[in-house]
């Protein structure tokens, strides 16, 4: 579909810049929290700014969605779960 083909064009900072993908992981945060009997705040760093940490750390900012391989894929989930980010 087009939007499988869009997703493969941009990078992955634009796709985490999405103020519907940033509002759908601090859910997904609150909801981790939740389930986990933690606290919120423990964190108070804002979701977009430990998006953009993590993307840059791992070098996968400037990187395209049709660059990454599984092995790629699957590391950006195990940094993104390190920093409390989840997807669910």
């Amino acid at each position: 579909s087009s939007r499988v083909l869009w997703t493969l064009a941009v990078t992955q900072l634009a796709i985490f810049k999405q103020t519907s993908v940033i509002k759908l992981l601090e859910d997904n945060y609150k909801t981790f929290c939740a389930l986990n009997k933690k606290d919120p705040s423990e964190n108070p760093e804002p979701m977009k700014e430990r998006l953009m940490k993590v993307l840059e750390e791992n070098e996968f900012m400037e990187k395209r969605g049709a660059q990454l391989d599984q092995d790629d894929f699957l590391k950006l989930l195990t940094v993104f779960n390190e920093a409390d980010i989840h997807f669910c």
